[in-house]
């Protein structure tokens, strides 16, 4: 009979160790952009790039094509993994070894919509129940009874309420739905900028995507690590009717739907969307408030940018500011001229807002620099 074999709990911790640094040791496949490996990009990756802001790891040895295609990349394991068993090294898409916004959230955004030939596994998206969980909506209060062709809407965004507020928001990915009829979904823009209970520091991030004429793909997320409680407006949206809505009154919905919120853990909680109603009319006698006019918007070109980004405008351009995602200016200046070079050497790749403000108005536009 062999005799029984006994093993020191050091003994039993260098094993699990061992173990586990043999796990973190097998190669992974990476598709720069598809940060939690389901095979699709979308918004819900930009979230998982929030889990991991500023984490570290290895970087990639060797790159397949630009790096940064949809592409399978080969990788190493890092230390860290999301709940879902995730490696943190799928957030790292451009492979230098952490986790940022200027260079990993990029791939997200140019690679959106990509899948994989194999193994695609779509986001799951649970619908909550007004009334029990809270509700990710538009501010309808801030909506005209009746808008006008050509008039420019801010709505706010609002989530949660006093009967069902938030507990431990880290990030929220939705998307907008609207009636390409009235709504050109090209000039729809988010703005997460300002201060709020979502908000107080400044420690987010945030994206949009347009993937069809009737829906827009929003994504925000924390970069702090720490998740926040409340209620009310974490943001606001700006869309315009569509000119050419004429001879007629009617009223065309505005959708928020698949929702997925978390916490900085990676867990999810349900929250309920919600729609509404705005009524148009031909009767336009009114002004567009702080936005520019439909007849007198920019030409802005090329959009992805490189070094330069060309402005012609056929009002008196004032000031013209590049925006980060972070809400810091990155480049601003006044020209005069009907046709404007904005300089972007240094400016990191990423997703900016341009605004340019004049005497017709403020414009705004999202652009992609490469």
């Amino acid at each position: 009979m062999q005799p029984k074999r006994f093993y020191s709990i050091g003994t039993f911790i260098a094993l699990v160790l061992t173990l586990q640094i043999q796990g973190y040791s097998q190669p992974l496949s990476v598709y720069p952009g598809d940060i939690t490996d389901n095979g699709i990009v979308n918004n819900v990756d930009f979230l998982y790039m929030g889990l991991a802001y500023n984490y570290f790891g290895p970087p990639r040895d060797s790159v397949v094509g630009n790096g940064l295609g949809f592409v399978p990349q080969p990788a190493s394991p890092w230390l860290n993994q999301f709940a879902n068993g995730t490696n943190f090294a799928f957030a790292d898409c451009n492979g230098d070894g952490v986790v940022n916004y200027y260079y990993d959230a990029f791939p997200v955004y140019v690679n959106y919509g990509s899948e994989r030939d194999t193994g695609v596994s779509p986001d799951i998206f649970y619908s909550g129940i007004a009334g029990i969980d809270p509700v990710l909506r538009l501010d309808e209060s801030a909506v005209p009874a009746e808008v006008h062709p050509g008039e420019t809407l801010t709505i706010p965004i609002l989530l949660g309420d006093a009967q069902a507020p938030v507990e431990d928001l880290y990030g929220v990915a939705f998307s907008l739905y609207v009636d390409p009829g009235f709504i050109d979904a090209n000039e729809v823009s988010f703005n997460f900028t300002q201060q709020s209970w979502a908000n107080p520091d400044g420690d987010r991030v945030y994206m949009y995507k347009r993937v069809s004429d009737e829906r827009v793909d929003v994504s925000w997320v924390r970069t702090d690590h720490n998740s926040v409680d409340g209620f009310g407006g974490i943001g606001s949206v700006g869309l315009i009717i569509i000119i050419d809505v004429i001879g007629f009154e009617q009223d065309f919905p505005i959708r928020i739907d698949s929702i997925k919120m978390l916490d900085h853990f990676g867990n999810e909680t349900a929250v309920a969307g919600d729609t509404i109603m705005v009524h148009v009319t031909e009767n336009n006698n009114q002004q567009t408030g702080t936005d520019a006019p439909a007849g007198l918007q920019p030409e802005i070109w090329p959009n992805p940018a490189h070094d330069i980004l060309y402005i012609r405008a056929d009002f008196a351009v004032e000031q013209i500011t590049l925006i980060n995602a972070l809400g810091q200016p990155v480049r601003q200046f006044s020209d005069p001229s009907r046709v404007s070079e904005v300089a972007l050497s240094g400016v990191p790749p990423g997703i900016y807002m341009l605004e340019i403000q004049g005497n017709a108005g403020i414009y705004t536009r999202i652009i992609q620099i490469q």
